[in-house]
C-alpha cells in the first residue's frame, strides 16, 4: 500500500512539473511583440530603424528575469518601440532563421555572433550589420539608456557616460 501511494504522488509530482515547464520563455509576454528576424530585417530596410536581437536560452535564469524585470519596464517598453524592432533568438534552438537572406539553424547563428553567454543583446542596423553586443542581464535603469544611446546612434559621437550626463542635463532643462 505504502509503495502505490509513493508513486500516485511521484506521478502527480512529474504531471506538475511537466506542465509548469509547458510554457517556453519566448511565450512570456514581456510587453512588446517579438518579430521574427525575416520580419524585423525587412521593416529595418524599409524604416531605417535598429534591429534589437535578445540572444537567450531556455534555462537561463538570467534571461528569464530580462523578460520579467526589464523588458516590461515603461522607459525600456519606449526605447525599443522608438528605436527597434526586437528579435529573440534561442541560441541553443534548432528552429531555422533567416539572416541577411540566408536561411540556418538558430543555433547556426548563434555560432555566427559568437553567442556564448546568455543573455546577450545584440544591436544591428537596418543593413543586417552588427553594431555591437552587450551580454548579460542589465538593469532597467541602465538599459533603457543604453538602448537610447545606441538607438539614436550617439554610439558613433560620444561615449556612454557622457551620453547618461548628457541625458541628464537635459531632464533637468524639463
Amino acid at each position: 500500500m505504502n509503495i502505490r501511494i509513493f508513486l500516485i504522488i511521484m506521478l502527480f509530482g512529474f504531471i506538475l512539473i511537466g506542465e509548469s515547464k509547458a510554457q517556453s520563455q519566448s511565450e512570456i509576454n514581456s510587453g512588446f511583440e517579438w518579430l521574427t528576424l525575416d520580419e524585423a530585417q525587412i521593416k529595418a530596410k524599409e524604416t531605417g530603424k535598429n534591429i534589437l536581437l535578445f540572444g537567450y536560452a531556455e534555462w537561463c535564469t538570467y534571461c528569464l528575469k530580462m523578460r520579467k524585470e526589464s523588458f516590461p519596464d515603461s522607459t525600456v517598453q519606449k526605447a525599443i518601440a522608438d528605436y527597434y524592432y526586437p528579435v529573440q533568438l534561442n541560441g541553443e534552438s534548432e528552429e531555422r532563421v533567416t539572416w541577411n537572406g540566408k536561411k540556418m539553424p538558430a543555433v547556426e547563428l548563434a555560432r555566427y555572433l559568437r553567442l556564448s553567454s546568455f543573455p546577450t543583446h545584440y544591436f544591428i542596423n537596418s543593413e543586417g550589420e552588427i553594431l555591437g553586443a552587450q551580454p548579460g542581464f542589465i538593469e532597467a535603469d541602465i538599459y533603457s539608456p543604453l538602448l537610447n544611446y545606441v538607438g539614436s546612434g550617439a554610439f558613433g559621437n560620444m561615449g556612454f557616460e557622457e551620453f547618461l550626463e548628457k541625458e541628464e542635463k537635459t531632464q533637468e532643462n524639463k
